[in-house]
């Protein structure tokens, strides 16, 4: 959606451990990114839930307006959508609609996980590594030709 700052999300979750990795990039002039690890043993769906909140809470930090948030978690951009909040997550569901209220997010979209592998990329890093990390305006590396093959598939 021209006029509008795309924010990509996603989660990486290994069944055995205590923790999860949570990704989050905004792709514009404002050039953030975020590799952080969360704990707690949680199920993919509530991990997803987890790094979409994390998005939204950056979102509010960095007084973004009119935007919009994508994740490869179909079935929780459903449940934000279709207003079905559910026992385990209907807090954090609440916490993403009040966010995206306050701060006039456009849309949440699905996308497929090919387009979604700087987000990827950034939660199985936040998986690997024991600290939080947020960049600004410069990248990590080991993004740049995930960011440039965005670039140049980008619809936008």
């Amino acid at each position: 959606m021209e006029g509008s700052i795309k924010i990509n999300v996603d989660a990486s979750v290994h069944t055995s451990l205590d923790f999860f990795g949570v990704g989050v990039i905004i792709q514009d002039h404002y050039g953030v990114a975020i590799a952080e690890r969360l704990h707690g043993h949680f199920a993919h769906y509530l991990a997803e839930c987890m790094a979409i909140k994390v998005g939204t809470e950056l979102v509010q930090e960095c007084n973004l307006k009119n935007w919009i948030i994508e994740s490869n978690a179909v079935n929780v951009i459903n449940t934000i959508i279709n207003l079905a909040s559910l026992a385990p997550e209907a807090h954090i569901i609440e916490d993403i609609r009040e966010w995206m209220f306050i701060t006039f997010c456009s849309s949440v979209n699905h996308c497929s996980r090919s387009t979604n592998k700087v987000a990827h990329s950034l939660a199985q890093f936040a998986m690997n590594s024991k600290e939080n990390f947020v960049w600004k305006e410069v990248m990590p590396m080991f993004l740049d030709p995930l960011i440039y093959n965005d670039y140049l598939f980008c619809n936008c």
